[in-house]
């Protein structure tokens, strides 16, 4: 069934990152290995509360000051932190397709501030240009796959149900997205959606 509205998840389907590059560019600024700093970051809740807004920038940086037990430089470690992304350019002629039946598309991601406008300052033309609304968790105050943010995303696309169609490389969030209504599906790679797409009446 062709859908009305398309949502696309960012991370591992529009863009790549490397959670571990981050980690290492992290750690050597704040001189101690990329284990504390994981340990630092993913072993608390701070990376879930910054993607979902209840901390700023400054607030997220301060506290993982505080677990490593010395003060951070903000602005060298928030951009040591975005500089993970790669994108996937074999998604291009996936959207370009999308665009060419009509049918309007969105982001639906989880991420934090300093990431997102990383990827502003880069200027990905498929992330600024091509997407309306954008729906990201930390603006949202909800993450996938808390139905919040797939509430949020039916009332700024004015669809819900089968209308959407939703792709991300995590099954808990497409089951979400099911669970409403929604056609989903994994993406696995550009190749196996645009099966998928060819598949629209």
């Amino acid at each position: 069934m062709k859908p009305k509205f398309v949502y696309f998840d960012l991370g591992n389907v529009l863009l790549y990152f490397d959670h571990d590059l981050a980690f290492r560019n992290m750690a050597k600024i704040a001189q101690v290995s990329p284990r504390e700093m994981r340990s630092a970051v993913m072993e608390s809740d701070l990376q879930i509360q910054y993607e979902t807004g209840h901390l700023t920038s400054e607030q997220f940086v301060t506290a993982i000051g505080q677990q490593l037990g010395k003060p951070l430089d903000t602005k060298s470690m928030l951009e040591a932190a975005a500089d993970m992304f790669i994108a996937n350019s074999h998604i291009l002629p996936v959207l370009e397709r999308v665009r060419k039946l009509g049918i309007p598309m969105g982001l639906l991601s989880n991420t934090c501030e300093a990431h997102w406008q990383w990827i502003l300052e880069l200027r990905y033309p498929q992330v600024i240009e091509w997407f309306t609304p954008v729906i990201l968790s930390y603006e949202a105050k909800s993450m996938k796959p808390d139905h919040g943010i797939y509430l949020l995303a039916e009332e700024k696309s004015g669809y819900r149900g089968s209308d959407l169609f939703f792709t991300d490389d995590r099954h808990d969030n497409v089951a979400a997205a099911q669970s409403r209504g929604w056609q989903a599906e994994v993406f696995i790679n550009a190749d196996r959606l645009m099966q998928t797409i060819d598949r629209w009446p």
